[in-house]
């Protein structure tokens, strides 16, 4: 019988563990920043939470390989937009690889400078406190120093990520 607090060493597959961790529903958003030039970089995320009240800090995971990875690491804002139902698409957009997702995109610019997509449910803006490594990707936590709410009308849901598939939840009957 294993104790408490006694170590076990386990080896899952990356198979295995991508399963299992797909059965862990999360928020959708797409994090924003811009790079040295100033041009609009951002990724999908479901890495995303909050971490502390006081100071307001988040953290979100980029991976190394992500092709906005240098723009975060080098920069020093961001942006987190807070995806509804209806963004499902641009969700998809911005999980791949290229400069084409940031084609034909009206970006507005937040308090901080960072990049807003239009008709997000909520924002948050902030600034890059401390990079981690870990494993293959870099954790991000940031300092938050602006939140607003955005398109926050009643038949809006928020976008949701959930065994490989993109949906919404129901709100409970009382």
């Amino acid at each position: 019988m294993t104790q408490i607090g006694e170590r076990i060493q386990m080896t899952t597959t990356a198979t295995d563990f991508k399963l299992v961790q797909s059965h862990l529903a999360g928020a959708v958003t797409i994090i924003t920043t811009r790079d040295a030039e100033g041009l609009p970089r951002g990724f999908t995320a479901t890495s995303f939470c909050s971490l502390s009240l006081n100071p307001p800090l988040v953290l979100f995971c980029l991976d190394t390989s992500a092709d906005c990875y240098s723009a975060f690491v080098g920069g020093d804002i961001f942006a987190v937009n807070i995806l509804s139902i209806q963004q499902r698409d641009l969700a998809k957009l911005f999980a791949t690889k290229g400069d084409a997702k940031y084609q034909n995109i009206d970006f507005l610019q937040g308090q901080t400078g960072a990049p807003l997509l239009p008709n997000c449910l909520a924002y948050l803006e902030g600034s890059v406190n401390t990079l981690y490594p870990g494993g293959d990707h870099c954790i991000i936590v940031g300092l938050v120093k602006n939140g607003q709410l955005g398109q926050c009308e009643e038949d809006l849901s928020p976008l949701l990520y959930y065994t490989r598939t993109y949906g919404t939840f129901t709100k409970s009957q009382k």
